[in-house]
């Protein structure tokens, strides 16, 4: 495998990465190969010596994504959980102030379609104590009646609208929901290296 083969393999490897990573690493293995070559070595001599570009691919995709922190050691496992526990105040309250944020940011989210199935229901039940109240109010009012009968019919249209607008604006937070989710769920599924 000469030079060009070895980088295409490698940059076909790493398709899941994205482009500026990606190239990052193509331009790295290249200056390898170009200075094994000016070093006397054959191109496949060179890509021999990196090693298999699909095994390459796999080391730094599993690398990928990954978060490096360097903690501080005092030298005494002890101390460091002591120093952990006293400083939970502050991390403490940064991550409550994240969990609250983000059930403010889903409270906010749902309020919508919340709000209009209440409607949908309250203005349900007015359609039905208005229709049915109608005859009694007849009794008394004909044309009063007449008019509760119709607020009663008009009820139940505006009902049956706020019920299909609580079910399509359902679907589409539900997607964008699990979207929310997703991007949470990938910060903190980020291989955490110690170093």
């Amino acid at each position: 495998m000469n030079k060009a083969e070895f980088l295409n393999e490698l940059s076909f490897c790493l398709q899941n990465m994205n482009n500026s990573e990606k190239n990052k690493f193509i331009i790295f293995y290249d200056e390898m190969l170009s200075d094994y070559v000016e070093n006397g070595m054959t191109e496949e001599d060179a890509v021999d010596k990196i090693g298999d570009p699909k095994k390459i691919a796999e080391e730094l995709l599993a690398d990928y994504g990954s978060v490096k922190i360097n903690l501080p050691f005092t030298g005494i496992r002890g101390l460091n959980y002591i120093l952990t526990i006293i400083g939970f105040p502050l991390w403490g309250s940064v991550l409550l102030a994240f969990v609250l944020m983000v059930f403010s940011v889903y409270v906010i989210i749902w309020c919508v379609p919340f709000t209009t199935g209440a409607l949908s229901i309250g203005f349900f039940t007015t359609s039905i104590i208005g229709i049915v109240g109608s005859p009694f109010v007849m009794l008394k009012n004909v044309s009063m009646g007449i008019m509760q009968l119709g607020t009663g019919i008009a009820s139940i249209g505006i009902s049956l609208l706020l019920g299909l607008a609580t079910l399509g604006l359902s679907k589409r937070l539900i997607i964008i929901t699990k979207n929310l989710n997703a991007k949470l769920a990938a910060l903190f599924k980020k291989k955490v290296v110690v170093g």
